[in-house]
């Protein structure tokens, strides 16, 4: 194996390791949630809606106008100006509270890889589509 390909090797692992990131017992994950929720109702100024190629767009909380929920696990954000932020996925329910109560930092498209490391019970974002109101 040359050094290059074990310092491209080493990225890869990096990549897929920060992607994926570190389990922890179900227990302490719902302590962190349990403190997010409980923490003062202090807006988050934005959204962050991050793409599996690693896009990024911030969205402000005060222009989100209506949030619509479809239990087939669609979300739609739609801002005042115009534009729809169309969330597919399964249980998808906690993140639209989480989202009406300005307590969702971000929303981050997952890939089929992270779709089979994660539980049934798990919220997993498989696309998201952003549209604009036509003039």
């Amino acid at each position: 194996m040359s050094a290059d390909s074990g310092a491209k090797r080493a990225t890869v692992i990096e990549t897929f390791t920060k992607r994926v990131g570190r389990k922890d017992e179900p227990e302490v994950q719902e302590a962190r949630d349990a403190h997010k929720e409980a923490r003062i109702a202090i807006p988050t100024p934005m959204l962050d809606v991050i793409f599996k190629n690693g896009r990024i767009v911030s969205f402000n909380y005060s222009y989100l106008r209506r949030v619509e929920f479809d239990p087939g696990d669609t979300l739609k954000l739609i801002f005042t100006d115009g534009v729809t932020v169309i969330i597919e996925g399964k249980n998808l329910r906690r993140l639209r509270q989480q989202i009406r109560l300005h307590r969702s930092d971000e929303i981050l498209e997952g890939s089929d890889l992270e779709e089979t490391l994660k539980t049934d019970d798990e919220a997993h974002i498989s696309r998201i589509e952003i549209t604009a109101a036509e003039d």
